[in-house]
C-alpha cells in the first residue's frame, strides 16, 4: 500500500442519493451524512502510516474488523 494522502476518501453510501443513512440513538431518529473520511492532520497521517508499516498490522491482515482490532491491541 502507498502512503496516505490528505483529502476526502470515499465511503460506502447506502442510498441512491450518495448519502449514508443510519439510526442515531442519542437523537432517537435516522440521520444522513455524506460517507467518507477527511484526513487532514499531520499527526493522524503519521500515526496511520506507522501502524500500516508495523508488523502487527500485517500479522492481523485479512481478519474481520472486530478480530483485526483485537489482534492489533494484543500485538501493540
Amino acid at each position: 500500500m502507498g502512503a496516505i494522502k490528505k483529502g476526502r476518501y470515499a465511503g460506502k453510501a447506502n442510498s441512491a442519493f450518495g448519502v449514508k443513512w443510519f439510526y442515531k440513538p442519542s437523537l432517537g431518529k435516522v440521520v444522513g451524512r455524506l460517507p467518507g473520511v477527511l484526513r487532514k492532520s499531520e499527526k493522524v497521517l503519521a500515526r496511520n502510516e506507522a501502524i500500516r508499516k508495523a508488523p502487527p498490522a500485517s500479522a492481523c491482515e485479512g481478519k474481520p474488523w472486530d478480530e483485526f482490532v483485537a489482534c492489533l491491541a494484543e500485538h501493540m
